[in-house]
């Protein structure tokens, strides 16, 4: 009985062993959650916001300047990023 005892803990102590070097082994995550994928030339367009410019008056800069209308119906001057109704008034 203490042969087949022996042989029975040297076999859960090699299933042990194989298991935590399985287990070290196993692929674990990088904190990388970003996609390993290249970026397309459409990745890098600007937001369709910023591809709506217009020229027109900015009252906090006393001039002209590039402007965008924002989607929701806003307009933003991209040089002080105010919003020019609201610097009019």
């Amino acid at each position: 009985m203490s042969q087949l005892a022996a042989a029975l803990g040297a076999a859960i102590t090699t299933t042990g062993i194989g298991a935590v070097i399985i287990a070290r082994s196993w692929p674990i995550p990088t904190g990388r959650h970003r996609s390993t994928r290249e970026a397309t030339d459409a990745a890098l367009l600007r937001p369709v916001e910023a591809l709506d410019q217009i020229e027109a008056y900015c009252p906090a800069e006393d001039r002209d300047t590039l402007q965008l209308n924002l989607r929701l119906g806003g307009v933003r001057c991209t040089e002080c990023r105010n919003d020019p109704t609201e610097a009019a008034q």
